[in-house]
């Protein structure tokens, strides 16, 4: 029974990397249908979980490529809580999008999942069954 209990405590241990792969490294978000411009997001541990995935706005890019130095919501978090599955899977997170509001004011969040498959990361939200995604290209 012993010698069972410890295989099994080996196993599980042996899998726990594969759950708790942290996202890391900045990736460009598409242009603003709006205004052009585009967002870098950083990827790090989240600051109050060390094993769930957070993405922080670190900086914003006007249409003609200048920094916008301005932008409100620089330093917050875009994407936060993401659970790391398998084979670059992350999900079980929010997702929130700066340039939508809700009727009252209130930040637009969506259940959030996201997919990393080689220098493109593939982020969706969700509310309810209807889903919008964006492919984000790792800068760095």
């Amino acid at each position: 029974m012993r010698r069972i209990f410890i295989y099994m405590l080996a196993f599980t241990f042996s899998m726990t990397p594969a759950w708790s792969d942290i996202m890391s490294g900045v990736f460009k978000t598409n242009p603003s249908e709006e205004t052009g411009g585009y967002l870098h997001i950083v990827f790090s541990a989240c600051p109050d979980n060390s094993e769930l995935s957070c993405g922080t706005i670190k900086t914003a890019i006007k249409k003609d490529g200048s920094k916008n130095m301005d932008y409100e919501h620089l330093g917050e978090l875009m994407v936060w809580n993401m659970k790391a599955g398998t084979e670059g899977r992350y999900k079980g997170g929010k997702i929130w999008d700066p340039s939508e509001n809700n009727e009252d004011g209130s930040k637009k969040i969506y259940n959030s999942k996201m997919e990393l498959t080689g220098d493109v990361l593939e982020v969706q939200g969700c509310i309810l069954f209807f889903c919008k995604g964006q492919d984000w290209q790792k800068v760095n």
